[in-house]
């Protein structure tokens, strides 16, 4: 048995990815977070989307790429559709795996044609 079904996640992680998924965006919400170490909470948004269970917390590169994809108001990402795919970066010190956004096969970023 893996650990992730023994204490499963709130949150999609990377490793939980098998390929790219495309998902429609269905809110975006602020939540609470507590950093384990210093025990400081924060407001982090979170990602949900339609038919998925488990909620995208969007980093700033996540959010900077929606953003530029479907424009700067989150309010108007809701219905937006994107892929979510996982790339290798360097985190730390360390080559690690993360989600990263990008436009649907056929979709145009918003603006894109505007002179």
């Amino acid at each position: 048995m893996k650990l992730s079904e023994i204490y499963p996640s709130k949150y999609v992680k990377a490793e939980d990815l098998d390929g790219d998924a495309e998902v429609v965006i269905k809110e975006l919400v602020m939540e609470e977070f507590e950093d384990p170490q210093t025990k400081k909470r924060s407001q982090k948004p979170v990602l949900y989307f339609q038919n998925a269970r488990k909620g995208l917390i969007c980093n700033k590169t996540n959010a900077a790429l929606i953003a530029k994809l479907h424009g700067d108001e989150t309010d108007e990402w809701v219905g937006k559709h994107i892929t979510l795919t996982v790339v290798d970066v360097e985190a730390f010190g360390d080559i690690v795996q993360a989600i990263r956004i990008k436009l649907p096969k056929g979709e145009k970023p918003a603006g894109a044609g505007l002179n």
